[in-house]
């Protein structure tokens, strides 16, 4: 070793200090093996001739010598033995010096950090890939919930529509609705000659005039504070009083009544305005709900017997009234007393025709 260069004794010997193995060649003019020394056994040098062309000796010579610019750097070469080293190569006079030094750790180590690296990208990779899965699961969940926010939404509109609010709380809590009301007020009202004018204008006009009809009953039903109780055939059943009772339940209905009658007036049915007769009763009642899949709230006793009665011996476009609602109106409603009336199931009654 002592005719390497200065520098690459120099080097080598720092090589050697740090513990890594080396080995080297001396190649003439010639292109042949001079001399080689140190490990040559840890690269599987120990069979290189001396004397012989080193291209012949090993493959990835071949061709790189002569090489016009020196030194030299070939990184990371696989060797015969398995071994991988980094090739320095030296110009020194007529002869280039061959350093073979080891970078098998280095090359382990590149290797281990590529599989660090091929590993912390399948793991990322599945992250992205969980991370997908779950923003998909969230998203359908999230379309779930609105979905059953909007069906919960359409069945309390539906519940409402069946049901005053205060009620529709009350079964929800699974309390059983039955309830006495001592006053309140109740309405029938039907369309004249039903009948006989949905026989002669068809089903889809008809269908017509009875949305009309019960459409005028809802919208008046919410401006004045009354309940649509239900809806049978071409005749509405309404109360004022209840849930909540109030005191001013007759004049509220008498209202409803006085404006139902203008509605059915500005609509016109098989060629005629549409005329109604309208009969109401005040009294105590009975409250519920019915039912259990297709449940309904309805009143029961004889105040709502009597006030069907009363509608079903109205004129056309009349709006009679029993002597128990007549008394509880103000002055401000003008009724014409009517001669006692023989009511069938109730007998003879005193009644009263309500004025525009």
């Amino acid at each position: 070793m002592p005719g390497l260069p200065r520098e690459v004794r120099s080097w080598i010997y720092n090589f050697f200090h740090h513990q890594h193995s080396v080995a080297y060649l001396k190649i003439d003019a010639q292109l042949c093996i001079a001399a080689k020394g140190g490990n040559v056994k840890h690269y599987g040098l120990s069979s290189l001739r001396i004397g012989k062309p080193v291209a012949e000796q090993l493959e990835f010579m071949e061709g790189l010598l002569p090489c016009p610019e020196l030194p030299y750097h070939m990184a990371m070469v696989e060797l015969p033995s398995g071994r991988v080293a980094d090739l320095h190569l030296f110009a020194d006079n007529a002869c280039v010096w061959l350093i073979f030094l080891d970078a098998t750790a280095e090359r382990d180590n590149r290797q281990r950090l590529q599989q660090k690296a091929y590993e912390m990208t399948l793991l990322q990779e599945r992250e992205r890939q969980l991370n997908e899965k779950l923003q998909s699961t969230n998203e359908a969940l999230r379309e779930s919930q609105e979905g059953l926010s909007r069906e919960y939404q359409r069945a309390e509109t539906l519940l409402l529509n069946i049901l005053p609010a205060s009620i529709a709380e009350r079964l929800k809590a699974d309390e059983q609705i039955a309830d006495n009301h001592a006053e309140v007020s109740v309405l029938f009202a039907d369309i004249v000659g039903f009948t006989e004018r949905a026989r002669s204008v068809g089903a889809v006009t008809t269908l017509a005039i009875l949305n009309y009809f019960f459409k005028a009953a809802d919208l008046l039903s919410e401006l004045y504070g009354c309940e649509k109780i239900k809806t049978i055939g071409d005749c509405v059943m309404v109360v004022a009083g209840l849930p909540t009772a109030r005191s001013d339940h007759a004049e509220a209905l008498a209202h409803y009544a006085l404006e139902l009658r203008k509605a059915g007036k500005r609509e016109r049915f098989a060629g005629e305005p549409l005329g109604l007769r309208i009969g109401i009763h005040s009294g105590p009642i009975v409250a519920g709900v019915i039912g259990k899949r297709r449940f309904a709230y309805d009143l029961w006793g004889d105040t709502v017997n009597l006030a069907s009665r009363i509608q079903t011996s109205a004129e056309p476009d009349e709006i009679r009234i029993s002597d128990a609602t007549h008394e509880l109106l103000g002055p401000d409603f003008a009724c014409d007393p009517l001669a006692e009336t023989e009511l069938r199931g109730t007998g003879r009654v005193r009644m009263w025709r309500l004025r525009a």
